[in-house]
């Protein structure tokens, strides 16, 4: 290489780029363009949506969300090295604690009975499948995102961008569900989730590696 080549090559490495926020919030938007056509053209609203959003059938929706404003909050975090994440993974887990604690009570409730009868319908494979469907222009934006950042642990920051992927691919998806079981909706969705944040997690280590 030539002198005046290293040069270059040094000068162009040190050029400024766009703060990891700003990456992560125009690569999410585009997918997120991408995943609504792919639900508009594939699947569809159901039919009694409206009713659905006024009722508490909306909350299929609003948590996935939460989800996904908490596991960003605690990715971009984890970005920047020294800066504080704990009470952003503390809120995180929490929230993930209430979830499963909504599911425990509504197991008690109804008893493996109740559980068995919400999960035995075709819809729930439908589930396993569209969501991680849905999130995948999304996992690969959030992933693209935080890579130019600098994560001291990729594996859990790969798993967390697949938190927000998934969780905005189960709010997309809810539109188009039509099961509002609460022994439906809690595991096929986090069990979809998963699957989302098990695939970040295996990427995390090869892209987010710093």
């Amino acid at each position: 290489m030539k002198t005046e080549d290293l040069i270059s090559a040094l000068a162009a490495d040190t050029m400024p780029r766009a703060p990891v926020g700003q990456q992560l919030g125009s690569a999410l938007l585009v997918a997120i363009g991408v995943s609504l056509a792919a639900f508009a053209v594939f699947w569809g609203p159901r039919p009694d949506i409206w009713a659905a959003l006024g009722s508490f059938a909306v909350l299929k929706t609003l948590v996935p969300l939460a989800f996904v404003l908490l596991a960003l909050a605690f990715a971009l975090a984890m970005v920047h090295p020294g800066f504080p994440h704990k009470r952003r993974g503390t809120a995180l887990g929490a929230l993930i604690a209430l979830a499963a604690l909504t599911f425990m009570i509504a197991l008690a409730r109804e008893g493996q009975v109740g559980l068995v009868s919400a999960l035995s319908t075709p819809s729930l494979v439908t589930c396993l499948l569209s969501i991680p469907a849905l999130a995948m222009p999304l996992l690969a934006a959030a992933i693209w995102g935080l890579s130019s950042g600098a994560s001291t642990r990729p594996r859990l920051t790969g798993a967390t961008a697949g938190l927000v992927a998934g969780g905005v691919a189960a709010a997309i998806y809810s539109l188009y569900c039509d099961k509002d079981m609460m022994l439906f909706v809690l595991p096929a969705y986090a069990t979809a989730i998963g699957t989302v944040m098990l695939a970040g997690a295996l990427l995390g280590p090869r892209i987010l590696k710093w």
